[in-house]
């Protein structure tokens, strides 16, 4: 890592800790529940990509979940964007271009962060700085991610998924736990 991205990582932390938490209504929900669900993630490939859409597709299919939201952050600038980032119906992204000095987004992402999802959920391991200031700055009213991660303080709800976490794995701990219609 160069020496100029440690100093803006550095300053990005610095930054998010003095960030004041978002005032919002908290309130526990399961997908049964649920009419609008965000998902972040950090758009690595196509492969990860399609599995990102085809859980959305899941939770409007069998949970009846009316608004699946989902932003993606890709870590490359517009010029290089990936061909699968060109729809835009559900799927937002955002890019190095749009984060200012200290990694935090300033386009692109406004709507979403302003949007009242009853569940939002961080399908990163919680280490992108960009999209912890989105998940510390939403006004959703349940926010779920990993255990020990850096986005651990603002969840409502941790998933635990040891030494070896996948993407799989994380899916499957969200379909067994939000998917129980008793737990709120």
């Amino acid at each position: 890592m160069k020496f100029v991205e440690k100093i803006k990582l550095s300053a990005g932390r610095r930054a998010l800790g003095k960030l004041p938490d978002a005032s919002r209504m908290r309130s526990g929900s399961n997908f049964h529940d649920a009419q609008s669900i965000g998902i972040m993630y950090v758009d690595a490939d196509e492969r990860y990509f399609n599995k990102i859409k085809a859980f959305a597709k899941y939770l409007k299919d069998k949970f009846g979940v009316r608004h699946v939201r989902c932003v993606g952050f890709v870590n490359d600038s517009n010029k290089n964007l990936p061909i699968w980032q060109s729809q835009k119906l559900e799927f937002e992204y955002f890019t190095k271009d749009d984060l200012n000095w200290y990694l935090r987004p300033v386009q692109n992402v406004s709507k979403f962060i302003k949007e009242d999802f009853d569940i939002l959920i961080d399908l990163t391991s919680g280490d992108q700085i960009p999209l912890n200031f989105i998940f510390k700055e939403s006004k959703a009213r349940m926010k779920v991610g990993l255990r020990d991660s850096l986005a651990a303080r603002q969840c409502d709800f941790m998933i635990d998924l040891g030494d070896n976490p996948t993407i799989d794995k994380y899916l499957q701990n969200l379909d067994v736990y939000l998917s129980n219609p008793q737990i709120k």
